[in-house]
């Protein structure tokens, strides 16, 4: 520690009495103790500022010199959260009993301190892939703008700073309230310098003040064989960077089936389904069909010969829906057979004594003398 602003760590001004450091040090190593989730570089910072100006020499040659030297008899500032606690309360209130305190939110001290958020939000996009590129997989290059931090002036948006008066450069403000015997302390970004704990003195010219400039970058995808709708791809950290939060959030692919197979093929799963029409001569035959568009690529001639078929008759060719992923295995390709009968030609005497012995329990109606009889269309 050598030029850091210690008074500014601890939140108190240069000609705070030795009871406000103490209080002051108390307060700020509660908020940013690691047990409370506070970050640990903060912290030790806060720990060292104290043993300093704790010191009555090394504070008077800090504020002489700007140097720092620890003092042999500096009080070592207590680490446990507990022991802080007890501290700053005298372990009971007025009353007898433990003064609690209250709400450490609005925008803690993350990964990155200064009161920023430790990652910043994920980016979703939706995309569609053909039933085509999940059935055999797929890699391609998505070309995307990205923010990154400024280099000429590392995000700070100028080439020359000074501390923030309105957070004496921590990027953070303390809130109190006192409710009774309780008190309540918030830590909250500072709304002047947007948690940079500085001021912009003389403006970057790389960045024009915005302390990020536009980069193109190149995300490689790669669809996986057997991938289903609802996957996700994620690239982490690919997100615009940001001088409010630490780290980039991600960019995240979801898998989305194209439109273009919509009707035709339908996947289920690791299995496929595909409407077959037939005639009313194929269903009691057998039929066959040559199936093209299929994913993989390749044309299915199929064969069927197993008998009578009815409508909605499910039938089922195995190994030919979509590939597990990860697993080597396939589903089936599953036909809905519909069966079509309005271009039947009418049949002649012999076609229907020849479809009687067939169907050997068929009786021929009979019409009674209340019979209706319905007529076509």
């Amino acid at each position: 520690m050598t030029t850091e602003n210690l008074y500014g760590l601890l939140g108190v001004e240069r000609g705070a009495s030795a009871d406000d450091l103490k209080k002051a040090w108390r307060r700020a190593a509660l908020i940013h103790h690691p047990d409370k989730g506070g970050d640990p570089e903060i912290f030790k910072r806060i720990q060292e500022a104290y043993t300093v100006l704790s010191d009555p020499g090394a504070r008077a040659e800090y504020d002489a010199t700007g140097r720092v030297r620890r003092g042999d008899d500096a009080p070592p500032p207590p680490q446990d959260i507990s022991e802080i606690l007890g501290s700053l309360f005298g372990g009971v209130g007025g009353g007898g009993f433990p003064i609690p305190m209250f709400g450490f939110g609005g925008g803690g001290a993350g990964a990155g301190g200064g009161g920023r958020p430790a990652k910043g939000p994920n980016k979703v996009h939706e995309i569609g892939v053909p039933l085509a590129d999940l059935w055999a997989g797929k890699t391609f290059k998505l070309n995307m703008k990205r923010e990154v931090l400024c280099g000429r002036c590392d995000g700070r948006g100028g080439t020359r700073m000074e501390n923030c008066g309105g957070c004496g450069g921590r990027g953070f403000r303390i809130r109190r309230q006192q409710m009774g015997p309780m008190v309540m302390m918030a830590q909250e970004g500072c709304g002047e310098c947007r948690g940079a704990g500085q001021r912009v003195l003389e403006r970057c010219e790389g960045c024009g003040g915005r302390r990020v400039v536009e980069r193109e970058t190149t995300l490689d995808v790669r669809i996986e064989p057997g991938m289903q709708e609802g996957d996700r791809i994620v690239f982490p950290g690919a997100c615009s960077e940001s001088p409010d939060f630490a780290t980039p959030g991600d960019v995240i692919l979801v898998i989305r089936a194209a439109t273009a197979d919509a009707g035709t093929w339908v996947r289920h799963g690791a299995d496929l389904t595909l409407e077959l029409t037939v005639t009313l001569a194929e269903s009691l035959l057998g039929w066959e069909r040559q199936l093209e568009g299929h994913p993989s690529g390749t044309a299915l001639h199929l064969v069927w010969t197993g008998g009578v078929v009815r409508d909605g008759e499910l039938l089922r060719v195995p190994g030919w829906g979509m590939p597990v992923r990860d697993g080597g295995a396939k589903g089936d390709l599953r036909l809905i057979c519909r069966v079509a009968t309005a271009d039947q030609p009418e049949w002649n005497e012999e076609q229907r004594r020849a479809l009687e012995s067939v169907w050997l329990d068929w009786r021929a109606p009979v019409a009674a003398d209340r019979s209706h009889r319905p007529i076509r269309g």
